[in-house]
């Protein structure tokens, strides 16, 4: 049973009621918006109102409350589409939700629920296989063979390693060296070496020395001995 509204100036639907008002037929002020909102609580004590009823009644009383809020109180500023129109999108789309959870609770209750599974992503995994006619044993060759071409990038590096480990080292010989003797010939400091690299770590080591204004090194002329001392401060 829908909502009619009982005054002395109107009786009949409240949209009717509304359209009445904004139309200017029936002032606002002789309506008591109390009685409007009372007489709808009754309705719903004594009937099962929908929520679409309820939002419907809202939006009405909402527009209602702000043309007599104009009425009464002119010096008041309030926007056509302010606070009212905000509200009432607000109530429809509380409606659109009242329906939408009915349409689903039907969609429960009546047992008929499917859904559809997602389609299953296969990830294919990368994985080696060597044609049929290759066997173990060349797979064993190929692999030895790439090994060994590798073997000089690794030998790089630990070849890398042990010549920075070895100018400290040799950087520690060539100062105790000067401390005790007074001087030392660089040839005859690396007279024993094993090989170039050995050579050339003194050499680094040497100049680094020099850098730190450790040691100093003097060379008459070019090819000529070079000459190691204690550096002066």
């Amino acid at each position: 049973m829908s909502f009619e509204i009982k005054l002395e100036q109107f009786s009949g639907p409240l949209q009717l009621l509304l359209e009445l008002i904004e139309g200017e037929k029936l002032p606002i002020t002789e309506v008591s918006l109390a009685r409007v909102t009372e007489g709808f609580l009754k309705h719903m004590d004594a009937h099962d109102v929908p929520p679409e009823e309820l939002a419907d009644f809202l939006v009405v009383a909402t527009k209602l409350l702000l043309i007599k809020s104009r009425a009464i109180l002119p010096q008041l500023q309030l926007d056509d589409e302010d606070d009212g129109t905000k509200l009432a999108d607000q109530l429809r789309m509380y409606k659109q939700f009242v329906d939408a959870s009915h349409a689903i609770e039907s969609l429960y209750l009546s047992e008929k629920i499917m859904f559809p599974r997602e389609k299953t992503v296969l990830v294919k995994t990368r994985e080696f296989l060597p044609p049929s006619e290759v066997s173990p044993g060349v797979l064993q060759e190929a692999f030895q063979s790439l090994l060994k071409r590798l073997e000089p990038f690794f030998a790089l590096k630990r070849a890398s390693l042990a010549r920075v480990v070895s100018v400290q080292e040799r950087m520690t010989q060539l100062r105790d060296a000067i401390v005790e003797r007074s001087h030392l010939v660089f040839r005859d400091m690396v007279g024993g070496a094993a090989s170039k690299v050995d050579v050339v770590v003194s050499f680094l080591a040497l100049l680094e020395l020099m850098k730190q204004r450790i040691v100093k090194a003097v060379q008459g002329e070019t090819f000529n001995d070079i000459v190691i001392t204690k550096a002066t401060e």
